[in-house]
Parts: C-alpha cells; sequence; structure tokens
C-alpha cells in the first residue's frame, strides 16, 4: 500500500472540502465561518506540501491566510479559488496583506499604507525597540546553540550564494523558563549592531487588543524600514496556542496576520529581518507557527558554564564574594564537585545535579546572599522599629558568603521542574526539534 499517496489524497479531499465550506460561508455572510475555514484550509495545503516532496503551495497558502484576516476583520475577501487569485485578498506582489494591493506590505486590512493611522501603530512599535550591549563572551555555555545562531547570522548576510543554499530567518527558541532564551535573542542583536524588538506577545494582546494585528503588521514595516533588524517575539505561545472551536476572534486574526507577516519576511527584499520567537510550551504552539520556524532549537538546563556564569553574576558580580574555604565545602554533601577551581564552580556543580533552571539558581544566590545578611546583621530586624529614617541611616555589614550560608541556601531551594516536565522537553525536541538532542555536552 502507497502510504504517502493514501495521505496525500487524504489532505487534498479535507483541504478542498475545507475550502468549500468557507466558500458557502463567506456566501452567506457568515465571515467568521469562512475565516476559520480558510485558515483549515491553508493549514491542509501546508500538510499537503510536506507530502508532495516537489510542491510548492506557498503563494496560495499565503493567499488564503490573507482571506482569513480579511474574514476575521468583518471584510468579505471575495472568492479565493484553488489555483490562484484570492478577489481582493492582497494580489501577489511583494509583502501587501489583506487588501495591500501589488506592491506594498499593506498587512491585514492594511490598504496601502501612509496613512496616519499606520504612521501611529508605528509610533507605538518602537516602544518595542530595546537597547542591548549583549554580546556572545556575555553567555556561559549553549555553545552548540550559539553556533547554529552564528551560523543562520552568517548565511543570511552573505551574498551571491546557490539558490539552493537558503538563510534560515525564522528561528524559534523552546525550553524551560529561565535558561537564557531572551539573553541570546539580545547577543545576535548586539553582534549585529542590529535594532533589536523585544516583543512580548502576550503583553501585546492584552495592551493594544482589537488592534493587535495592526500592530503586528506595524512591527515587521518597521522592523524592515530598520534593517537590519532582530525582532524577538517572546511568549510566542500567547497569540498562537493550539487552534480550536474555543480560540476567540480576536486571536484568530491576530494569528492570521502573524502567519502572513512570517510568510512574507525577506522576500524579494535586500532588508536583513531576523525573527527569533521563544515559548516555554512548546507543546500549545499552533501547529502552521511551528512550521513557520525552520530551526527549532531546545535552550536546555544550564550545564556547569552557564551555571557558574549565573552564580556568579549573581554573586561576585554583584559585590558580595565567597569565604577563602576550599571549594568542595561549598557543595552539599553528596555533590561529586572534586576539581572544582572556585566556589561558583562547586556550587554550578550541585546546581546541575538538582536540574536547576537559571531561575532557581538566581534564587539559591539570593537566599546565599540574605543569610550572609542575616547572620552579619542579627540587630536587622530591630531597625524596622526605628522607622524608615533609621534604617536609612543603618551601617549594613557585608561579609563573604560561607559555605554554611550556601548550606542554608540549598536547603531552602528546590527544582522548580520535574523530571516529567523536564522530559517533555525533550520529546518534543525528539519529534520536532532541528537542534541538539537533548542536554548541551559538559
Amino acid at each position: 500500500m502507497n502510504v504517502d499517496g493514501y495521505k496525500r489524497d487524504i489532505l487534498r479531499n479535507q483541504y478542498e472540502e475545507l475550502l468549500s465550506k468557507a466558500e458557502t460561508a463567506r456566501k452567506a455572510g457568515n465571515l467568521d465561518a469562512a475565516a476559520k475555514g480558510y485558515h483549515e484550509a491553508a493549514d491542509r495545503l501546508e500538510q499537503l506540501q510536506d507530502v508532495e516532496a516537489n510542491s510548492d503551495y506557498s503563494g496560495r497558502i499565503e493567499r488564503l491566510l490573507r482571506a482569513a484576516s480579511m474574514a476575521a476583520d468583518g471584510t468579505d475577501p471575495g472568492a479565493a479559488d484553488d489555483d490562484g487569485g484570492s478577489a481582493g485578498a492582497g494580489g501577489s506582489g511583494g509583502r501587501g496583506g489583506a487588501g495591500g494591493g501589488s506592491g506594498g506590505r499593506g498587512g491585514a486590512g492594511g490598504g496601502s499604507g501612509g496613512s496616519g493611522d499606520d504612521e501611529d501603530f508605528k509610533g507605538r512599535v518602537e516602544s518595542f525597540v530595546s537597547e542591548t550591549d549583549v554580546t556572545w563572551d556575555d553567555i556561559g555555555g549553549l555553545e552548540s546553540v550559539q553556533d547554529r545562531l552564528k551560523r543562520a547570522i552568517a548565511l543570511g548576510a552573505v551574498e551571491g550564494t546557490p539558490s539552493a543554499v537558503a538563510a534560515t530567518d525564522r528561528v524559534l527558541m523552546f525550553g524551560p523558563p529561565g535558561t537564557g532564551k531572551t539573553l541570546l535573542a539580545s547577543a545576535v542583536a548586539g553582534s549585529l549592531d542590529a535594532t533589536f524588538f523585544d516583543v512580548k506577545l502576550g503583553g501585546l494582546l492584552s495592551k493594544y487588543f482589537g488592534e493587535s494585528s495592526k500592530q503586528i503588521t506595524a512591527l515587521f514595516d518597521l522592523a524592515a524600514e530598520m534593517s537590519p533588524s532582530v525582532v524577538f517575539l517572546d511568549e510566542i505561545d500567547a497569540l498562537t496556542q493550539s487552534r480550536d472551536d474555543n480560540s476567540d476572534q480576536t486571536s484568530r486574526r491576530v494569528l492570521n496576520t502573524l502567519l502572513s507577516e512570517l510568510d512574507g519576511i525577506d522576500k524579494g527584499e535586500d532588508d536583513f529581518v531576523m525573527v527569533l520567537g521563544a515559548t516555554n510550551k512548546p507543546a500549545d504552539l499552533d501547529n502552521a507557527v511551528r512550521r513557520r520556524f525552520p530551526e527549532r532549537l531546545l535552550i536546555p538546563l544550564p550545564d556547569v558554564d552557564a551555571a557558574e556564569e549565573v552564580v556568579r553574576i549573581h554573586s561576585v558580580r554583584g559585590g558580595v564574594e565567597f569565604a577563602d574555604s576550599r571549594p568542595t565545602a561549598f557543595a552539599p554533601s553528596g555533590v561529586d564537585a572534586a576539581g572544582a577551581a572556585s566556589p561558583a564552580t562547586a556550587i554550578a556543580a550541585a546546581c546541575v545535579e538538582r536540574q536547576f533552571t537559571g531561575s532557581d539558581i538566581e534564587a539559591l544566590c539570593r537566599r546565599s546572599v540574605d543569610a550572609m545578611v542575616r547572620r552579619s546583621n542579627p540587630d536587622l530586624v530591630s531597625v524596622a522599629d526605628s522607622g524608615l529614617g533609621g534604617a536609612r541611616d543603618y551601617d549594613l555589614t557585608i561579609d563573604a558568603i560561607t559555605p554554611e550560608d550556601v548550606e542554608t541556601a540549598f536547603d531552602q531551594t528546590s527544582a522548580s521542574l520535574s523530571a516529567a516536565e523536564i522530559s517533555e522537553y525533550d520529546e518534543w525536541n525528539a519529534q520536532y526539534g532541528t537542534g541538539p538532542s537533548a542536554r548541551i555536552e559538559q
């Protein structure tokens, strides 16, 4: 039995049925149902493209998504036929969204651009621009991930490459909270001296409710204008959670716009725009969005180098030294820290063994410092009785952190992720990831 052929026939039939239902709903004036149908038809067409190795349905998929975006906005997109034009759905040129005509980046329902409203949206998007001086030297560990990102940058900048040598301008970083996804994105922008758009999509959706899709379009417009740019879409799962019947209209509209913009990146343009998505919940991602990111890299729990870097940031670099004791004395009993060159290395080894996230390590360091402060300032509690003025005049004693302080902190700190949760990241990585298989080698 030809399994691929059987699957291809099923997907083609599903696509045609969904498209037919969408057209029927549109003609009946039920634009919400039409938007859902166009979106699902685009999804099936993407799956069909994966099965048919020599087929390219990208243009048709983009037209369907623009039609879905218009319908979700309450505008009749016209007929989205099988092999070409979606009347009123944006034409075929450039990065114009629905209604954008053939030569612009009008965005979903955005017309030809250039209006006062467009400038207003761009003004809001400028608030996402973040200054960064982070470089690769500021990141401890994660060498394999750094190498993948550096190669993507280099290929994106090299000119005159054969068409078969494609640059990766969309990278999804996934993994536990506190593992350095934001720091990596900052390093990409810092290394390029690029404009860095730091966008928390969950906040964008709530802050600009009802206008989020226009904000998304304005974001990519401005990124192209301010090229070279790095667009960091943090909490990407907030807008792209797996579609179901409970998805609200606003979320579907924003999702349609995001998909259309991701499809339009760097098509026939000289701009350098790199999109980095980040999520702590990869299993919640919409399938269509997942497929828009050819590179999907697991950002794992810190290895010893990365853990040591976090320890130093929140102790020595923060103005608090470790006591002059044997480094191994700073590791809890039962932890093999033999050969540790410093207290920070010994603590890092214990953190890795306990499967701490970067946030867990930060919490451990803060509790170590707190234990030192309480030990060195036994009268600190009574100072509060003298009021704010008395507290301001208090001469705080800062001693070195002792092994006992660290032991107290370890007793108070547990891993924020269970072994089962960590395993889920590894399983998703094995199924959908494109980077190293699991933990970075130590």
